[in-house]
C-alpha cells in the first residue's frame, strides 16, 4: 500500500510560477503544497519588467534578483529561473516548461487562466494540478496596501 500512495512523487519535477514579491506565508503553503507531487519543484519568476507591465511602475517591490534569492534559500525550492520576454500566453509557458521535463504545473484555484493553461500544458505532456485554494489576506497586493505603499 505504501508504494502505491508514494508512486506518484518519484522522479516527478514540479514548476510553478509567479511574481513572488514580498514573499508571505501563502507563497510558502503554496510552494509546500506543490512540492508534495513531486520530488523536486522549480519555480519560475516573472522579470521585473514583466510585473511593471501587469501590475504598474511601482511593482515589484523587490528585485527580480533579491526574489530569485529568498526563493532559491527555502528548502523546497530545488531550483529558480527567470521568466523575460513579451509574450503572456499560456502556449509561451508550455514552450517554458518544456525543457525543464516537468510532469506537474501548480497553480491556485484562483488562477484567472486555468483551462488555458491546462489545455497548453497537455499539449507539451504537462498535467495541470491546482495545489491550493486561494488563501484570503496573504496577497502581496493586501500587503502593500496594508503598509501603505504606493
Amino acid at each position: 500500500m505504501v508504494e502505491e500512495s508514494t508512486a506518484h512523487t518519484m522522479h516527478a519535477t514540479v514548476v510553478v510560477t509567479g511574481v513572488f514579491d514580498l514573499l508571505h506565508i501563502g507563497h510558502l503553503r503554496f510552494l509546500e503544497a506543490a512540492r508534495r507531487l513531486g520530488d523536486r519543484l522549480v519555480v519560475g519568476v516573472e522579470s521585473d519588467e514583466r510585473v511593471r507591465r501587469w501590475k504598474g511602475p511601482n511593482r515589484p517591490i523587490q528585485t527580480e534578483d533579491d526574489r530569485l534569492d529568498l526563493l532559491r534559500a527555502l528548502r523546497v525550492v530545488d531550483d529558480v529561473f527567470l521568466i523575460t520576454g513579451e509574450r503572456v500566453d499560456p502556449p509561451y509557458y508550455a514552450e517554458l516548461l518544456g525543457p525543464l521535463g516537468a510532469r506537474y504545473i501548480a497553480v491556485t484555484a484562483d488562477d484567472p487562466f486555468l483551462e488555458q493553461k491546462r489545455a497548453a500544458m497537455s499539449a507539451v505532456g504537462v498535467e495541470l494540478r491546482v495545489v491550493t485554494p486561494r488563501i484570503e489576506n496573504y496577497s502581496t497586493t493586501h500587503l502593500v496596501q496594508l503598509l501603505g505603499l504606493p
